[in-house]
């Protein structure tokens, strides 16, 4: 067999045999197939597309690539394709643990236009992320919960093709994607798996349909595998919280655990409950009281606690939110319309307006820079109204300011709250 063959196949547009396919992904990982090769079956695959037998034979490959984790227990799993103020997984962690269900966490950095979980997590001093896959069952089993950063043992060829993936123009491929995510979702042990497939400015699917096509294939991927899989597909026109950025974003999940009503608590109930009813059997009304219960009753922030301080974290922030707003510049930003309702606020703009204010700051200061949003879509503005506040470690130029105010449009009359959950894929 030799890996010219195989590009060539695929080039031409036919399906590629298991065998071929763990060929190429186990030459790669080895060093026989050369990076060249391997970029040239990418975009191959980029350009042909894949059968889901071949996308299913290709996760595999790579989740076998490296250690599969195991447990003598049930857990669940949330994955997010990531997005704009998108921390649900502090909320949805908590309040599930809370509930009695266990959840095994693995995370990256730097996912979405933010920053992944991993990233949110240095907000909290000291909390351990690199736990040995012992540490990671004993924890818990102890609280409840546990996340932690993605092994480097886990799905060896992933790291390695996504590499290449960014390099040669590979990344927006939906059997690319959706292999490098349930390839990483199969090797790390969890029976129940639950996808938030999110579309729209802030996400990497840029349109619904996109979205629920990946859903579909990844769902169908995972029970192949024997998993209990489900996706939902939600929108990410608008940013899921009112903070953006690090420090602004886990302070939202304080807020929401605290019991501020805004989108990032209702999806992360509505996942919390989807998860539940997966997990225990339980229908979707009954979960939703329990979920419902856990947060507004304080359970799901003290389970937080115990797992923050169960991972060598401070819980300081959790007492004392406002200590997370503590940049050396604060800039208020006034509304220019006279009497409106906020029609949308880009997610992407807002993102772009987060890069901006960190940029030219020491790394270790970055996560003091973001925005706290004080409107949300409907809220009703006018020239008195401050749309949110800036924070950062530099002073905040006028370009900065009328990127933001360019990301916010109104109209006269009143608009209703867009809808989060588009589609749920079984």
């Amino acid at each position: 067999m030799f890996i010219f063959d195989i590009i060539d196949k695929k080039r031409k547009g036919k399906e590629l045999t298991v065998d071929e396919i763990n060929f190429a992904v186990n030459g790669f990982v080895e060093g026989a197939v050369l990076p060249e090769q391997m970029s040239a079956l990418l975009m191959a695959i980029m350009l042909k597309g894949m059968t889901d037998d071949e996308v299913f034979a290709l996760t595999k490959a790579m989740q076998n690539s490296g250690k599969t984790y195991s447990f003598d227990f049930d857990v669940v799993d949330k994955h997010s394709t990531g997005g704009v103020g998108d921390s649900t997984s502090l909320i949805l962690l908590p309040i599930l643990a809370s509930l009695n269900v266990k959840v095994a966490k693995m995370s990256g950095k730097s996912l979405g236009y933010t920053g992944g979980t991993i990233d949110k997590l240095s907000s909290f001093k000291g909390f351990n992320v690199e736990l040995s896959e012992k540490e990671f069952k004993t924890a818990i089993k102890k609280v409840g919960g546990s996340i932690i950063s993605q092994s480097e043992e886990i799905a060896i060829a992933d790291k390695k093709i996504y590499a290449l993936r960014d390099k040669c123009a590979c990344v927006e491929s939906i059997p690319l994607i959706a292999s490098s995510v349930m390839s990483k979702k199969l090797a790390s042990g969890s029976n129940t798996i639950l996808l938030d497939v999110k579309f729209g400015n802030g996400a990497f699917m840029k349109t619904k349909k996109m979205a629920i096509k990946l859903a579909k294939l990844m769902v169908k991927i995972g029970k192949a595998d024997g998993k209990n899989v489900c996706a939902m597909v939600t929108n990410m026109n608008y940013p899921l919280s009112y903070g953006v950025g690090c420090n602004f974003e886990v302070y939202s999940v304080i807020k929401a655990l605290n019991g501020e009503e805004g989108n990032l608590s209702k999806l992360s109930m509505q996942l919390s409950a989807k998860l539940y009813s997966m997990a225990t059997g339980e229908n979707y009304g009954k979960s939703c009281e329990f979920v419902n219960t856990a947060l507004n009753s304080g359970k799901a922030l003290n389970k937080l606690k115990q797992i923050i301080t169960n991972q060598g974290g401070s819980c300081e922030i959790l007492d004392n939110p406002n200590s997370l707003l503590s940049s050396k510049s604060v800039l208020p930003v006034l509304s220019k319309c006279d009497g409106g309702y906020v029609k949308s606020i880009n997610a992407l703009t807002m993102a772009k307006v987060q890069k901006l204010l960190q940029e030219n700051v020491k790394d270790d200061e970055k996560k003091k820079c973001g925005i706290l949003l004080n409107v949300s879509v409907g809220s009703f503005v006018n020239k008195e109204t401050v749309l949110a506040n800036l924070y950062s470690q530099k002073p905040i130029s006028n370009e900065i300011i009328e990127l933001f105010l360019s990301g916010i449009n109104y109209v006269k009359t009143k608009v209703k709250q867009p809808k989060l959950v588009a589609k749920i894929i079984r």
